[in-house]
Parts: C-alpha cells; structure tokens; sequence
C-alpha cells in the first residue's frame, strides 16, 4: 500500500497467495531451473486476473485464459533454457530437474528436426552458386568477345547475381532449434523473405531492361535511324521494382516479422516453423507477389516483341522455356508446401527443389546457347551470311557490295574520323546487325542492293561530309 497499491488490490493478493500455500496441491520446487522466473510469471497472471475480474465474477473461460497464459511464458522459459543448455553443452531443464529428484528417465521426444537432409540442401545451394560464379567469370573474361557483348555483360551479370541471392534462401530455411540461438534462429526467418523476393527482382528486371534495349534499338534500326540506347537508359525499370520491394520488405520486417515458432502436437512431438507474429503478413505477401508476378509479365512481353530478333542478341525464345518451366515447378510446388508443412525435413527438401529448378533453370536457358555459339565460332554467322550474299549477287548479275558493317569502317577510316554511330558499342553491334539483315532481306526478295541508300542515310543522319572515295560509283542503286 505504500508504493502505491490499493488497498483492495492488495488484499485480494496477499489472501491467493496465503490460500495457495495452504493448499495440500500446492508443490514449490527450489531445485527446478529458473524457478524465479516461473514464480514470478504465475504472480503476474495471478494479478492482472485480480484486476480484470475485480467487481465481477470470473468466467471458466477468463480461468482458462490466465492458463493458457501462463503456460505459454512457461514453455518459453523452459525452451530458452534448452537452446541455451545446448550451446553451451549442458543439461536440458527436464533431465537436470529428474537427475536431481531421482527419477530420471529417457524420453524418446521427436522434434521433427531437418536433420542430414539439410546437408543435401546445402549442397544444392552451392551447386546454383557455382554455376551462377562460372558463368559470371565467363562473361567478364570474354566480355570483349562478339557472342557476350551484344547479350548486354552487365545485364548477364545483374541475372547472375540474382540467382545468388535467390540460391542464399536455402541456407536459412535449413535452420531450426538444434545447435542454434532463438536470437539466430528470427534472424534467420526474417531474411528468408528478402533473399527470395530480391532474387527474384534481380531476375526479372535485368531481363526485362536488357530485352527493352534490343527491343528500342531495333524499332529504331527498323526505320534506319540513329539511336543511342546505353545501359544506363533501360536501368530505370529495374531501379523502381528493386525500390518498391525494398519498402515493402523493410515494413513487413518494423511491423510483422517472421519468428521461429516450436509448435507441440502432443507432449513428445513437436515441430519448428518460421511464423509472422501478427496478421499483417498477408498483405505484404501479396503486395510483393504482385510486383513480382507483373514484372515477369512484362519480360515476356518484352520477349514476345523481340520473338523475331535473332537469338544470338535476344533470349525470348529461351526466357519463355524458363517462364513456363518456373509456371510448372510452382504449381506442383506451392501444394506440396501446404501438404509436408509440418514435416520440417520435407518441407526444407520441397523449397531447396523449387529454388534449384528454378535458378538452374535460368543459368542453362540463358547461358548455354551463348557458350556454345563461342565455342563454336557461330559468332561468325554475320560475315559468312554477307559472303553468301555477295556471292549471290554476283550469280545474279547485280552489283556486289560488302556488308553494312564493313562499309561503316571502311567510311570511318577513310575520313580518318574516330566517331561511330553509336556511343555505345553494343548498340552500334545491335544496329549494324539489323541493317545486314535488311539488306539481305531486300537483295532476296528483289534482287536489289541497297547498301548505298543505307550509307547515305548514315551520313545524312550524321550531317558530316564524307571523303570522296566513300561515294558510290553510281546512282543506279538508289534510283532502283
């Protein structure tokens, strides 16, 4: 009463207290672990149920609450203490207590851990990083090549990366309580969802700017004008998306994060999950299923529009093998989630497949074509095309000319002129590429050459006078 306690309140405290000990039920045992802390946490239920049935009369449900109550800070208590016993290679609370009480006995609990199938996860993770490294290293080591520079390194390198992040949610997910702190184990839970989502943004939008440049350079090229698309243009979508996830993620992270849960089933089985603490989880997860799902709407847009494009410079084809191949392993893949949920080995083996298929997936589709067309000298395809052409020319009487490509070298260096077309060399490979194409298309639909309507548009556009030994012999070309 003097600290400041009614005196009601106080009354009503003191008298649990002095029946409780009284009571023939009553056991305090000093010998159990924590045993303040348990005190203190049934003083605190016992009073704040004082309270919130003073002047009424107490339910068997409010009674039921106080239980519940207490029993889950006990259980918390008692889990704490274990983790802890167990870094620190001791004893468990319930074995120390029956040593000391004489009746120990050993109980066969099964804790549904993951066990030696996280090792086999592990093992996948490393396997996706590796090959996400050796095909990095091999786009930088041959990022002057022919083959990795119109493929857009830095674009090859965003996916690569990506794929790490995504790979990196494997080893959290292989957490629970054996051999790990609680502390360790909600760190863990709550960066299963960035590593997941921010993977697959990487993806997505480095997809998505690498095939809306071919895509403005070509629509420009098309109408044979001059266009400078550098990387740095098309990073603005992939910016935004990185951006909105990282809001979303951080809010859910300050206001609902996910936590590492034991849950019983009965008093010898348990399991371990990752869980939010409140409900706003659901629309987090939505809001960044839908920012994902329509960024890889777009891609495949972007993909379809470039469905004409060679696919030495674009990926459509093999960007909608990955969508459909990701589309699969998701639709048998989140029911079997909700089935092996509280299988905690099951459900680590079902997320570590998801995630390999669909990083795999990724690397192969998009990088073993271009492996193969360097190592096979396919990169070439250009200059044995431009021969054939000419030849065919030749066979057909008509005049005969070297490739657009050449001819815009050649023009550059008889003028002794260091500017190209393009300040950006990939654009300037990417537009030279579609006027070849255009001049092949013209010489076999119609058996016309046309590439010196091609240079003078070039130098039109540049408004640069041209030496005159870079004029063509005649005019007959361009009237036809």
């Amino acid at each position: 009463v003097e600290q400041g306690f009614d005196r009601e309140s106080t009354d009503a405290y003191l008298y649990s207290i002095k029946e409780g000990l009284a009571s023939p039920n009553l056991v305090l045992e000093i010998r159990v672990p924590e045993v303040a802390k348990f005190g203190s946490i049934i003083d605190i239920a016992v009073i704040n149920h004082l309270n919130t049935t003073k002047g009424i009369t107490a339910t068997n449900q409010m009674r039921r609450d106080v239980m519940t109550d207490v029993t889950a800070n006990w259980t918390k208590i008692i889990s704490d203490y274990d983790a802890r016993a167990t870094m620190e290679k001791m004893e468990k609370m319930l074995p120390q207590y029956q040593k000391l009480r004489g009746v120990y006995g050993e109980l066969n609990e099964n804790k549904n851990l993951i066990g030696e199938v996280r090792w086999v996860g592990y093992a996948l993770g490393f396997v996706i990083i590796a090959m996400a490294l050796l095909f990095g290293g091999w786009v930088a080591i041959n990022r002057k090549h022919r083959v990795v520079k119109i493929s857009q390194p830095i674009f090859l390198h965003l996916i690569c990366f990506g794929v790490v992040v995504l790979s990196c949610a494997i080893f959290p997910l292989g957490i629970d309580d054996s051999g790990s702190t609680e502390r360790g184990r909600d760190a863990a839970c709550a960066s299963i969802p960035w590593l997941v989502s921010l993977g697959l943004s990487l993806i997505f939008s480095a997809l998505f700017s690498k095939l809306w440049r071919i895509n403005k350079v070509f629509a420009a090229a098309a109408t044979m004008k001059r266009v400078v698309v550098t990387a740095k243009d098309v990073l603005t979508p992939f910016a935004i998306l990185m951006t909105l996830n990282f809001i979303v993620l951080l809010s859910w992270t300050l206001v609902d994060p996910m936590v590492f849960e034991r849950v019983y089933t009965d008093e010898l089985t348990s399991y371990g999950r990752c869980v939010p603490q409140g409900n706003q989880w659901k629309g987090f997860v939505a809001t960044l299923a839908i920012l994902n799902f329509t960024a890889l709407v777009l891609v495949n847009v972007q993909a379809y529009h470039a469905r004409s494009i060679n696919d030495e410079l674009s990926e459509s084809k093999y960007i909608g093998l990955a969508t459909l191949s990701m589309f699969q392993i998701l639709l048998v893949g989140i029911p079997l989630l909700a089935i092996v949920y509280d299988t905690p080995s099951a459900y680590f083996f079902v997320w570590c497949g998801i995630i390999f298929i669909i990083c795999t997936t990724i690397l192969l589709l998009i990088f073993v074509p271009k492996v193969i067309r360097w190592k096979s000298g396919a990169s070439d395809r250009s200059t044995t095309a431009n021969k054939f052409s000419s030849n065919w020319s030749h066979g057909n009487n008509a005049s005969s000319a070297p490739s657009y490509s050449s001819q815009v070298e050649n023009k550059n260096a008889s003028r002794g002129d260091k500017r190209v077309s393009f300040d950006d060399k990939e654009s300037e490979l990417i537009h030279r590429e579609k006027m070849d194409e255009i001049k092949d298309l013209v010489m076999e639909k119609h058996n016309i050459d046309i590439t010196s309507i091609i240079l003078k548009v070039e130098r039109a556009d540049e408004a640069v006078p041209v030496a005159d030994d870079a004029q063509p012999e005649s005019m007959a070309d361009e009237s036809a």
